[in-house]
């Protein structure tokens, strides 16, 4: 996986792939709540065609909390489908884990690493409001391709993008 150069700016969020963490979907995170129905909305009415929900997420779609709009998304052909790794692939999994659990229970951010790694994988963004991705977010994004951001940062992408002819 490739570091991002100095200066990075976000790509065109209508040619990335997207993921979204079920987290997002979560009432209690407003106005992040809302903003994640908007990103679906956008999907679609064909505004955003890249959206996935990552195979590694769609266990945990299930959670009472989730909506119940986003269970019926998620059962769409929306999600990315589990494959084997190569030796390369596991390694830099395996450098996500690292730095999501630092010198803690690796067991436990295993399936974070692979929800971050599937969207470093397909280059792409990776929509959360896990605080624990979040925090960890510049570190994430100098050794992996993926783009972490909360659903209203990336709907300000979106927006920027729209309103810049890009």
């Amino acid at each position: 996986m490739a570091k991002k150069p100095m200066g990075y700016e976000p790509a065109d969020p209508h040619r990335q792939n997207i993921f979204l963490d079920s987290c997002a979907f979560d009432p209690d995170y407003a106005p992040e709540a809302q903003a994640a129905k908007e990103i679906f909305e956008r999907h679609e009415n064909g505004q955003l065609l890249g959206l996935k929900i990552a195979h590694s997420t769609l266990k945990e779609i299930e959670h009472p909390n989730t909506p119940a709009w986003v269970k019926r998304a998620a059962a769409g052909p929306l999600y990315a489908i589990d494959v084997s790794l190569t030796p390369e692939e596991q390694a830099d999994r395996d450098r996500i884990l690292d730095v999501l659990a630092g010198n803690g229970n690796r067991d436990r951010m295993g399936q974070d690493a692979t929800h971050v790694f599937e969207a470093s994988k397909y280059t792409g963004y990776f929509v959360t409001t896990d605080e624990q991705i979040l925090r960890k977010k510049n570190e994430l994004e100098n050794i992996c391709a993926a783009t972490i951001v909360k659903p209203t940062e990336f709907l300000s992408l979106v927006q920027k993008y729209e309103t810049s002819g890009a």
